[in-house]
């Protein structure tokens, strides 16, 4: 690939999303959402416009998925991409074959625009890029006057080889890549809902109380949300009852970390990592002070930079396996979707996902209300959770694949007899 990366070309899933091919299912989407909601009415056609424009400024999104000797592969996708109301439920299965081969979609409601992903693409701050530039398209279309300030690349830039880079295999080093074995992960229990619903409660608080609040405590906002959780599953699912074989399997607590924000890169695809809390909460007496001085300590050793190469480096490292390698496709992907099934979607409890403060331009601030987002929940990981804040509005969704909601009621609860506002919508699938 040039400099200037050519439109119609083909290129390798990156090191992360090798695996969510052949891992996902109806139930287990590996899906997320964007969203971003504005002042007036959405256009559908002009929003379609804005589509069709913004992909010509990245290609590596207009795509489909193909199936190689050894591995899957995105190849240029021709087909046209067609804007749709929103109707599906929240980060549901994305089918290529009925999505003209894409992997992502754009949806409309309202004043909202929402962007749905599948992971393989890319992570969340990718997706953010593609959310602002999109916006900002739509936005000079309805007429506003609306400039970038060097804060989103217009159609007038050519994509560069750099966003389309493989990260993780670039700060890959042989020497770090040692194996950590994982135990199996305490799941949260419910009464399942129906596969083709999932559960959404979001819950609005002033990020400055937040950062106040976790300040106050000696945290950031990821780590005593983390805590909190941890407590909240504690007392809703374990406490007194430690004795119950499944309470003896770890409550861990996933938080994905963008590496950008560690290492130079300007990759729109897959680079992010983990940090992750890991405790059995077979005790009748944990506290939540407790849980916040282990949440700061495991998440200080996760963050450290030989760690997060050599989490980085074990999942290049088998890519690299000469025997994985060469093995044909079609044995490839059963192998890896018996070990995925066996360990990898057991190893968290649920997931904690902060993607962050959302900057939009100056000039586009007065038509931007507000930003959301949210991930998928299956299975096994029944319930997780988002977090991204706009301005002084911090939003917490918490997605599930369980009727109960007693743990995001207590989450919310927390914060109220805090005295700390919290304004709270769901889409009460639990009525249905």
């Amino acid at each position: 690939m040039n400099k200037e990366s050519k439109h119609d070309t083909w290129f390798r899933l990156d090191n992360s999303g090798k695996i969510f091919p052949e891992v996902s299912s109806h139930r287990e989407t590996n899906v997320f959402r964007v969203a971003i909601s504005l002042t007036e009415k959405i256009d559908k056609d002009l929003l379609q416009l804005s589509v069709n424009t913004i992909l010509s400024r990245y290609p590596m999104f207009k795509v489909k998925l193909k199936k190689g000797l050894f591995w899957s592969y995105f190849d240029y996708n021709s087909k046209p991409f067609i804007v749709e109301e929103l109707k599906h439920y929240v980060c549901g299965e994305i089918n290529p074959k009925k999505n003209n081969g894409y992997l992502f979609r754009v949806m409309y409601r309202n004043a909202d625009i929402i962007i749905e992903m599948f992971h393989s693409l890319a992570d969340g701050a990718g997706v953010i890029m593609l959310l602002k530039a999109l916006t900002y398209e739509y936005l000079l279309l309805t007429g506003k006057d609306v400039k970038p300030d060097n804060l989103i690349s217009t159609k007038n830039q050519r994509p560069s080889i750099e966003e389309y880079e493989d990260a993780n295999s670039k700060f890959y080093n042989r020497k770090n890549k040692k194996h950590v074995p994982e135990k199996r992960a305490y799941r949260i229990k419910g009464s399942p809902l129906s596969e083709d619903l999932t559960g959404l409660i979001s819950g609005t608080m002033s990020t400055k109380e937040m950062i106040d609040l976790s300040r106050n405590n000696d945290m950031t906002i990821t780590e005593y949300f983390a805590a909190l959780m941890m407590h909240i599953i504690y007392v809703t699912q374990i406490q007194y009852r430690g004795h119950i074989s499944s309470n003896q399997k770890p409550v861990k607590i996933f938080v994905p970390v963008n590496l950008r924000k560690h290492f130079p890169s300007n990759t729109l695809r897959n680079f992010s990592n983990f940090v992750k809390t890991d405790l059995v909460m077979n005790q009748d007496d944990i506290s939540f002070e407790y849980l916040k001085s282990l949440v700061k300590e495991q998440f200080k050793k996760g963050m450290t930079k030989s760690e997060l190469i050599r989490k980085m480096s074990e999942n290049v490292a088998f890519e690299k396996n000469v025997f994985l390698r060469f093995t044909p496709y079609f044995l490839k992907k059963y192998a890896l979707k018996i070990g995925y099934n066996m360990l990898g979607v057991k190893l968290n409890t649920m997931s904690l996902t902060n993607i962050g403060k959302v900057d939009f331009p100056e000039s586009m601030e007065p038509y931007v209300k507000d930003v959301t987002a949210a991930v998928y929940s299956g299975r096994y990981n029944t319930l997780n959770c988002s977090i991204i804040s706009y301005k002084d509005r911090l939003k917490i969704t918490f997605t599930r694949s369980i009727v109960e909601t007693t743990i995001e009621r207590e989450f919310f609860r927390h914060f109220t007899n805090l005295a700390i506002d919290v304004e709270v919508e769901s889409n009460y699938v639990e009525e249905y």
